[in-house]
Formats: C-alpha cells, structure tokens, sequence
C-alpha cells in the first residue's frame, strides 16, 4: 500500500465503523423500545454494501474495471539497434585502394573486392 494512502484508509475505516456502529446502537435502542426495525434493514443493508465498495476500490482491492487514474500504460520497448562492428565503407574502400596502390592485390582484385563493398550496400 502507497504510504500517502495510509492516513486516508485509515480515516475511512473509522468512519466507516462509526457509521456501522451507529446503524447498530440505532436497532437495538429502537428495538427496546418497541418500535419496528424493518425499515433499519431495508436503509442499513444498501449503505453497509455501498460503504464496503467504496473501502475495497479505496484499498485497491477491487478492479472497477478501468485503468487507475495515477497508472500510465508502460513505454514500449525500446528498439534494439546493434552496435556497429563492421568497419564503415568509406574506410574498407580506402584500404583496399591502399593495398592496390602497395601491389599487395592487382587491379582485378580490386575491383572484384570494390564491386562486393558496394554490392552490399
């Protein structure tokens, strides 16, 4: 239970069972003295099951079926982006120029292996 709900439960509760208690001091008085108590049921019944909701939706105990006035319905998940491992084209293109400026791979490799980079683009 939220700490700022605590005062509120609390003071509810109490009333809650003055209200009841009273409702009970009412019928026994009225029933001493002769005076008919169908009429207590008939008001007491509505108000008890009334004051119970009221608790229980208070308690968070009972759904009312729509969403709390302080619930936000959740960010959704982020987009998963992976990292970047592969070199940029820019930079393979310049080593591969590197190496056929070196002689380290002719020009027909050179221009097989340039043709893949930006194939797969």
């Amino acid at each position: 239970m939220n700490s700022n709900n605590k005062p509120v439960v609390i003071l509810a509760a109490a009333i809650a069972a003055l209200f009841t208690l009273s409702f009970v001091v009412r019928f026994v008085a009225l029933s001493d003295l002769g005076v008919s108590t169908d009429w207590m049921l008939l008001l007491c019944l509505p108000a008890g099951g009334i004051g119970l909701l009221v608790m229980l939706l208070r308690l968070g105990l009972l759904n009312s079926g729509s969403p709390s006035l302080g619930a936000t319905t959740p960010a959704p998940p982020a987009r998963w982006t992976p990292t970047s491992t592969v070199v940029p084209t820019t930079k393979r293109l310049q080593e591969i120029e590197n190496l056929r400026a070196s002689g380290a791979i002719s020009d027909d490799e050179y221009a097989a292996e340039r043709a893949r980079i930006i194939a797969s683009l």
